[in-house]
């Protein structure tokens, strides 16, 4: 067992946390499965509009890889097929019918788990549709099931604002969670690294077997898996290492023991703009119209993720296939005249410019304005002082733009992904969307091979 303490970073401390007691919805009238949520998969329709599924249909295929499917999380119709330009998919929606009938998949004893052959059990979770929960570095996309990683991370922890307490989602939980670790330490001939915040207190986490256990405190990144992989089994060139999220251990766990598609997740409502902040036991892809159900979105963005890391959906979108927390915060774009010569003594800031710094506040509103214009970015040591990984960010960002790849290498971004520098983007004075930068150099890092 290790312990770690960040230095780097910030916390963001916002108004509008989750209680931390979940509330069961009921079935939502219609849920999503987004493709581009899945990154490094090229997908296509194993449906068509009208279609009538049960839950684990297969809706879509990889072309490259056909064994990895996405499943359909209910029984129901195929009820609208989205895309968008050059007709790439977006979206495809699944209606409930009356009848949640399920795909019936093999079933193992959960004392057979640790003794399934890697072969097998790669197929089960293929079969399954839970293959997808596994994720790679470097480039952060779908795990290659051709693939063995050197180790697995289960990422147990956020230090996102407002995320979900993994302690929560895990209790009573304990059995089935060892059963998918047990089911990770069959695809790796490494170890399977648990990391954990300082002081949890899940028995799930605090008596895991069969991994290396980790803990993490300090402000965010602290909760990032690019910190844990950096500090615990740092990337070389031609390593892979895969991670997985602590609740879709438990369904890698029910696939196996119950064999069917395991379609719950437990989601964080929070932000201002929330009406009941709790954590809500939902269907996975399930309609934010159900989630904010009450809620006063005029004026507010709806976000699938925390706001450093989430996705912008809209009051009509769904959950993405990765996040257990939605945010709702007020729209910016209101414009405060002679706002310059403001002291801003209720303006929240990073950099001191403002005299709230003199009286820190223990939770903030923020808006989604950036205040202040664009601009050249300036060479300065503030991004480094709120990334956690040893890498000197201007000048990985100065390779990036110069599609000097070799260097971009040297200086560490195959062990990066965007949300490692979503507090620079936040800081940075010139609004410089560092994040999007490191995915366009990773981006073009892969096509070139």
């Amino acid at each position: 067992m290790g312990t770690f303490y960040i230095k780097k970073g910030k916390d963001i401390k916002l108004k509008g946390a989750a209680e931390a007691k979940v509330v069961e919805l009921s079935l939502p009238a219609k849920v999503a499965v987004q493709p581009p949520d899945f990154r490094g998969l090229k997908l296509r329709l194993a449906v068509k509009e009208g279609f009538a599924v049960k839950r684990g249909t297969t809706l879509l295929t990889d072309k490259v890889n056909p064994d990895i499917k996405i499943l359909s999380p209910i029984a129901g119709r195929v009820s609208a097929i989205v895309r968008g330009d050059k007709r790439a998919l977006l979206r495809v929606v699944v209606e409930a019918g009356s009848n949640q009938d399920v795909e019936i998949f093999q079933i193992y004893r959960k004392e057979e788990i640790s003794n399934l052959p890697c072969t097998e059990l790669k197929k089960a979770l293929l079969d399954g549709g839970v293959w997808c929960a596994l994720r790679q570095r470097p480039f952060s996309k779908v795990a290659n099931p051709q693939d063995t990683p050197k180790a697995i991370f289960v990422h147990a922890m956020s230090t996102e604002p407002l995320a979900l307490d993994i302690d929560v989602a895990l209790e009573g939980q304990e059995e089935l969670f060892q059963a998918g670790l047990n089911a990770l330490s069959r695809l790796t001939d490494g170890k399977v690294h648990l990391c954990t915040k300082a002081g949890v207190k899940s028995k799930a986490l605090t008596q895991a077997k069969n991994v290396d256990m980790h803990r993490f405190s300090g402000p965010h990144p602290a909760g990032n898996v690019s910190t844990h992989i950096n500090l615990i089994a740092p990337l070389n060139k031609g390593d892979l290492v895969w991670y997985v999220e602590a609740q879709d251990v438990l369904n890698i766990a029910k696939l196996l023991t119950q064999g069917t598609y395991p379609n719950e997740r437990i989601v964080a409502l929070t932000g201002e703009g929330v009406a009941k902040a709790v954590y809500a036991k939902t269907i996975i892809g399930a309609p934010l119209s159900l989630l904010l159900q009450g809620s006063n979105l005029m004026g507010r963005r709806c976000l699938s993720g925390s706001i450093l890391a989430g996705k912008n959906v809209g009051a009509d979108g769904y959950v993405c296939f990765y996040d257990s927390q939605v945010t709702v915060i007020a729209e910016g774009g209101k414009r405060e005249f002679l706002g310059w010569l403001s002291p801003g003594f209720k303006k929240y800031t990073f950099s001191r410019t403002f005299l709230s710094a003199l009286t820190p506040q223990e939770n903030v509103s923020l808006d989604t304005d950036e205040h202040g214009g664009h601009r050249a970015i300036v060479l300065n040591n503030l991004f480094d002082s709120y990334v956690a990984l040893d890498i000197y960010t201007f000048f990985l960002l100065k390779a990036i733009l110069a599609e000097d790849l070799d260097e971009a290498e040297q200086l560490g971004i195959l062990e990066c992904d965007e949300e490692d520098f979503a507090l620079a983007s936040f800081a940075c004075p010139s609004k410089t969307n560092v994040g999007e930068i490191i995915r366009q150099g990773l981006d073009m890092i892969e096509k070139e091979g």
